[in-house]
């Protein structure tokens, strides 16, 4: 007969394959899944771009998550420290939410204090890898991508790499990378975009990302896509998140596409 695994067994599992501090991230997990059915509470350090708002969160200044109104302007921001609400069932992750400033949680929550960064990243992408339930798996995926940890970001791409992991977490991985800077991550996200072999969602949703890259960093490897991608859907998807560019470069590629220049 054939034996099923629980959830928690393969967590632990992740935990083990995904990061040498498996330890600390291990105990973590223990002490969330120990809940059975409730909630779970923990801080850890932030990066120094993010800032935690009374409505949503920002990164580098560029808001996301914004509950209300886009327009709408902050009242009051955080820096440093982030706060995230789990909600567990039978053991099991269902929720994973990023408290914004002032919301309150659960009164019968388990406060597990404040850990490390690290331990708290490595338990996130466990817990993404792992895939509970998929809400749960793409917003660990962001509680994981706004932890104070320096090269949490090579850890996202190996989640947007890995076929096993489903396409939803994988775009998911794709969407934070986009908020990183540095060439490195512009070329991991065009490499992604470029490949045949990867499921259309997947790469459509790398060419948003690129879009997303800091500075307009992005319109370069899009064009290049838009010229020589094989797919026409890539080509199509690179097309339209140009033209949502400022850039000046745009308006020239445009012309030289449309009018055969």
């Amino acid at each position: 007969m054939r034996q099923r695994v629980s959830m928690s067994v393969l967590l632990a599992a992740a935990l083990v394959v995904a990061t040498p501090h498996e330890g600390a991230a291990q105990e973590l997990a223990r002490r969330v899944t120990a809940v059975s059915t409730g909630w779970a509470t923990l801080s850890y350090p932030a990066r120094a771009d993010v800032a935690i708002c009374d409505r949503g969160v920002t990164i580098g200044g560029r808001r996301v998550q914004w509950r209300g109104r886009f327009r709408d302007e902050p009242r009051r921001c955080v820096t440093g420290i982030v706060s995230v609400e789990l909600r567990v069932a039978e053991g099991v992750v269902r929720d994973v939410d990023v408290l914004q400033l002032g919301q309150g949680v659960e009164p019968d929550a388990l406060d597990l204090g404040t850990v490390s960064a690290r331990d708290a990243a490595d338990y996130f992408l466990a817990l993404a890898r792992a895939g509970s339930t998929q809400d749960a798996a793409e917003d660990a995926v962001f509680a994981a991508a706004i932890a104070d940890v320096e090269d949490v970001w090579r850890d996202l791409f190996d989640i947007a790499r890995d076929s096993s992991i489903r396409q939803d977490v994988r775009a998911s991985s794709l969407f934070w990378l986009g908020q990183e800077a540095g060439d490195a991550v512009t070329a991991g996200i065009t490499a992604i975009a470029a490949d045949e072999r990867e499921e259309q969602e997947v790469r459509e949703a790398a060419i948003f990302a690129l879009s997303r890259r800091p500075g307009e960093v992005g319109v370069a490897p899009l064009m290049e896509l838009a010229r020589t991608a094989r797919e026409a859907e890539t080509r199509r998807a690179a097309m339209f998140w140009l033209a949502q560019s400022e850039d000046p470069r745009v308006l020239a590629f445009f012309e030289e596409i449309l009018l055969g220049r």
